[in-house]
């Protein structure tokens, strides 16, 4: 983050980054070019190699990977899962799975709360993708979750460090996770293909889901598609709660005043710029996947040619003083007064990739939120807000964002 602003400070809203053995990168920071770039046809900003980067995680059939028709259809048959009404009526599971998690959270001593975020969030993806009754044995859960520790390493970003020693066996173990994955969501598949009571989760959905040809989605169609869901589902809703128990522990006056506001049962209105200004702060995505230009465009003035690449950089529009005055200071008052302006706070994505798990994620951050405060307080456990740290494309806090839970 400190490289990206020191380049907008040198260079200005727009420079040009020359990475080792790839193509050139434009790094865009203004709010109209940041949208311009999303919503280019896929034949003329093409994804590139953003989709390669997971394809060993989600697997190659995921919607999330493709363009145009194929993404459609995919998003399509996705969307209704997460649509508000279908996430109001998971409620009390999601409560309940958040409820049980926070009670098991030890007070007292400083611990790295991102690994039981982590947990808990997939716990809450899987009940939304998969249905409650077929989290019993958790096996399926706790497969997923050691599978994706392989996120922690470089190993997605540079394939050839899969074979060396030291990185060899973690590699092997992540294909061996995957595999045992792959088996268990295959057998939850051919399970549900036979059932006739269908419980209209993502799973079904996806089973009745249909090819460009009318043909039905196969089991690696629909395996490959619900691990996409999971993954992104998971990760990013951990992420951002990390950031915001760091950022709450080390603003004292934020946190009291929503306290203050989970004890008297008010309307919400700090918790959502809270949680508005935890996005802006600290963006789990620094910026939108380089897209590729296949065919010249102009965006703000300026014609991009191949083999140019082009980067919507979100924590730089974020962090923008004309856009958002004192950017580097929590703020949630900022929020108070005024929504914001969606074409200045995108942690969702734009366009036809913009996140369908908006609305999940949201209730997520505020049931944990609330279940926390209204019962204890956040501390911090270092003197300084941690550093950030990559977990592939993902900005996490580095120590894995250490606090001391304490009983109010």
């Amino acid at each position: 983050m400190e490289c990206l602003e020191q380049c907008r400070a040198r260079y200005g809203e727009r420079f040009i980054i020359y990475p080792v053995g790839m193509r050139p990168v434009v790094f865009l920071s203004a709010p109209d070019e940041i949208r311009a770039v999303a919503t280019a046809p896929a034949d003329v900003l093409h994804p590139g190699a953003g989709g390669d980067l997971m394809e060993p995680v989600f697997g190659d059939r995921a919607f999330v990977l493709h363009e145009e028709s194929e993404h459609m259809r995919g998003r399509a048959a996705v969307v209704p899962a997460f649509r508000r009404g279908a996430i109001r009526k998971q409620r009390d599971v999601i409560a309940f799975i958040v409820a049980e998690a926070v009670a098991s959270w030890p007070e007292g001593v400083a611990l790295p709360i991102a690994p039981s975020l982590r947990r808990l969030t997939m716990r809450v993806i899987l009940a939304v993708v998969i249905g409650v009754d077929s989290l019993a044995e958790g096996r399926l859960e706790n497969r997923l979750l050691e599978m994706l520790s392989v996120m922690s390493s470089v190993l997605l970003q540079a394939p050839m460090l899969r074979r060396l020693p030291g990185w060899r066996a973690t590699w092997t173990n992540f294909l061996q996770q995957r595999r045992e994955a792959h088996e268990m969501l295959g057998q939850l598949i051919c399970r549900r293909r036979r059932e006739s009571n269908l419980n209209g989760d993502l799973l079904d959905r996806l089973l009745v889901a249909q090819n460009a040809d009318g043909s039905a989605l196969s089991d690696q169609q629909v395996r490959h598609n619900l691990l996409s869901v999971i993954v992104a589902g998971h990760e990013t809703t951990a992420a951002t709660l990390a950031w915001a128990f760091q950022l709450l522990a080390h603003s004292p006056d934020v946190q009291g005043r929503l306290v203050e506001e989970v004890d008297h049962g008010g309307d919400g209105a700090y918790m959502e710029a809270t949680i508005q200004e935890v996005l802006r702060h600290r963006p789990t995505f620094l910026f939108l996947p380089p897209r590729v230009v296949r065919k010249p465009i102009e965006v703000g003035g300026f014609t991009y040619r191949p083999p140019m690449q082009l980067a919507g950089c979100i924590y730089l529009m974020h962090h923008d003083p004309e856009i958002y005055p004192d950017p580097d200071v929590f703020r949630p008052e900022r929020f108070m007064d005024a929504a914001p302006n969606p074409s200045t706070l995108v942690p969702w994505g734009i366009g036809r990739k913009s996140c369908p798990g908006r609305d999940l994620a949201l209730l997520e951050i505020r049931l944990v939120l609330r279940e926390v405060l209204s019962a204890r307080v956040v501390c911090p456990a270092s003197r300084r807000l941690e550093r950030p740290g990559w977990s592939t494309a993902l900005v996490t806090p580095r120590a894995g964002s250490q606090v001391i839970l304490r009983t109010r």
